[in-house]
């Protein structure tokens, strides 16, 4: 038996339910993917043993790259009744419960009612925070630009110390469609397509803000990898929702620039499969970024591979001759060429065309080398 089902079953049945759907979901409260926690479960009953007992929990919440710590207390001698909550004092969070639509028609019976609960309050807590911020006139003016850009989904924290506002974190998912990305970009890669701005305040006067994009592994893998996107510097003067806009503009490019490289390696591979035709030997009928040719010259049997980067044609393909007869150090003798006539600005029919002429002008240096060079 795993942690998690050791951990629901050490709860009174009678909220079990409540605590399995909340884990199941509890992804779906956090941008980052990142599950909540429950930690603490114990009973509130001196006469009841631990085992199967519990009533009360702490939920550890990730929340705008912080963590929030909420207690859940619920009774077994009301058992249909809602739970009562404990919020941090030093956040200064005390929500009306008997205001919450989700408290108010709470349904005992209903699995998703605490996760319902957890999920208005946190709307509550960003509400919370976004007034905190409104007493400070740098921050009004960050939070007015960014809320007129109608973020849907927004965490916020602006955090205090005993001298008054100090550190602030932003979260907001940003509203992009991925749908067009190619899909073979896409697999293996669980998860929903998502990006999620950070934004860091050292203290609400701050002219300096420090950001972070952080993106699903979908959406990283379909970029290129992790350091293929990199995001403008937070100049000062800028505010929060011109910011955010700079960033959406930005994966938008890059969406449809990920989507032309892909759609350049699909018609230049076509085009070799056109032009060579009984030639070819395999080609990636993904990605499009690799094709095998098998050729014969004067009896002499060998292939050519050639491979496109991901960032092709702005960069320029590797070409490969590989031996069918001889080997060198145990393996296929092979040549790598980085230098031959190429353009960006050629068809797939015209790279194809000069491909073929470097093959034929190179072929007979390529066999002399692989007899020459290889394993006796």
């Amino acid at each position: 038996m795993d942690l998690e089902s050791k951990l629901i079953l050490s709860f009174n049945p009678c909220f079990r339910h409540f605590i399995q759907y909340l884990l199941d979901k509890s992804s779906d409260l956090s941008f980052m993917n990142d599950p909540l926690k429950i930690v603490d479960a114990c009973s509130g009953s001196q006469s009841l043993t631990m085992t199967e007992s519990a009533d009360r929990l702490k939920l550890r919440i990730p929340y705008a790259q912080q963590v929030l710590t909420w207690e859940v207390i619920f009774d077994v001698n009301n058992w249909k009744e809602p739970p009562d909550f404990i919020f941090d004092d030093a956040d200064d969070f005390y929500p009306p419960l008997d205001k919450i639509n989700s408290f108010i028609l709470w349904d005992w019976k209903n699995q998703e009612s605490l996760a319902a609960v957890v999920a208005e309050l946190l709307e509550l807590y960003k509400e919370h925070h976004l007034e905190r911020a409104g007493t400070n006139i740098n921050l009004q003016r960050h939070f007015r630009s960014l809320l007129a850009e109608s973020p849907r989904d927004l965490q916020v924290i602006v955090n205090k110390n005993e001298k008054g506002l100090s550190t602030v974190n932003v979260l907001v998912k940003l509203e992009v469609t991925f749908e067009s990305l190619p899909p073979y970009l896409q697999q293996g890669k669980p998860g929903p397509h998502s990006a999620v701005l950070h934004a860091y305040l050292s203290n609400p006067d701050a002219s300096y803000i420090k950001t972070q994009l952080f993106l699903s592994p979908a959406v990283e893998n379909a970029f290129g990898g992790p350091t293929s996107l990199h995001i403008p510097a937070f100049q000062q003067g800028v505010l929060l929702g011109e910011y955010l806009v700079l960033i959406k503009q930005l994966l938008m490019n890059q969406i449809l620039l990920v989507t032309k490289y892909y759609e350049k390696r699909k018609d230049f591979i076509l085009a070799f499969v056109n032009h060579f035709g009984k030639s070819v030997l395999e080609y990636d009928v993904e990605a499009f970024n690799k094709i095998v040719l098998l050729f014969e010259w004067n009896d002499f049997f060998f292939t050519f591979t050639v491979e496109l980067p991901f960032h092709f044609p702005d960069d320029r393909p590797t070409f490969f001759f590989k031996s069918i007869y001889h080997n060198q150090n145990k393996k296929p003798y092979t040549e790598k060429h980085t230098h031959f006539p190429y353009s960006p600005r050629w068809s797939g029919n015209e790279m194809a065309k000069r491909t073929s002429d470097f093959i034929l002008s190179h072929i007979k240096a390529f066999q002399m080398a692989s007899v020459n060079n290889s394993d006796r």
